[in-house]
């Protein structure tokens, strides 16, 4: 069982023996590498996506609480370190959106498989580690209600630890993105 409440969302299947006939195969004999490589693109392009929608979210709500919370007859907006911590999140999810969007444009202009390869790569480990960062700032700005189960801010920090792992962790990003420099250098990416 998983920390989040994606129900159902990661079956193991076991085959044995099992034949499968030619027109019934995805892609050509010997192509599951490329389409293992394509699903990954897909998938890391989907994670950056919802990351941000996620950190949208969170400073959405953020912000208006911050905005009617009164803490000693302030509103907790006018205190500049929410400002700072909201500020960095808006700015932070701009970020993560334009790497996101070039990257699915770029996909769509058709470029190389190699440049898209390091440009997924890319987007889903900025928009994946930007969103834990908006989470946990959203946490801090609600304070103690922000760790209770029925509070956004609780939810969305335990669930986006996750984009941060699967389909391959930041660490592994980090090394399909280097990788991609070493041979391509930084105008083909």
């Amino acid at each position: 069982m998983f920390s989040h409440t994606y129900a159902a969302h990661h079956p193991t299947y076991r085959y044995h023996n099992v034949f499968v006939p030619e027109e019934n195969r995805i892609g050509a004999e010997g192509d599951g590498m490329q389409y293992t490589r394509s699903w990954f693109r897909h998938e890391r392009m989907m994670i950056a996506a919802r990351c941000c929608g996620a950190a949208a979210r969170l400073i959405e709500e953020a912000t208006e609480f911050a905005k009617n919370r009164n803490i000693q007859g302030e509103k907790l907006a006018d205190k500049q370190a929410i400002q700072f911590m909201l500020a960095d999140s808006t700015t932070e999810l701009w970020a993560a959106r334009l790497i996101t969007f070039e990257a699915a444009e770029a996909h769509d202009r058709g470029e190389d498989l190699k440049s898209l390869h390091a440009r997924c790569s890319m987007a889903k480990l900025y928009a994946s580690e930007m969103a834990n960062r908006v989470a946990d700032r959203t946490v801090q700005i609600f304070g103690g209600r922000g760790y209770m189960r029925k509070n956004v801010a609780e939810r969305y920090f335990r669930e986006l630890r996750v984009d941060r792992i699967w389909e391959g962790t930041s660490e592994i990003q980090r090394l399909i993105i280097a990788k991609c420099l070493f041979k391509r250098g930084l105008t083909a990416m």
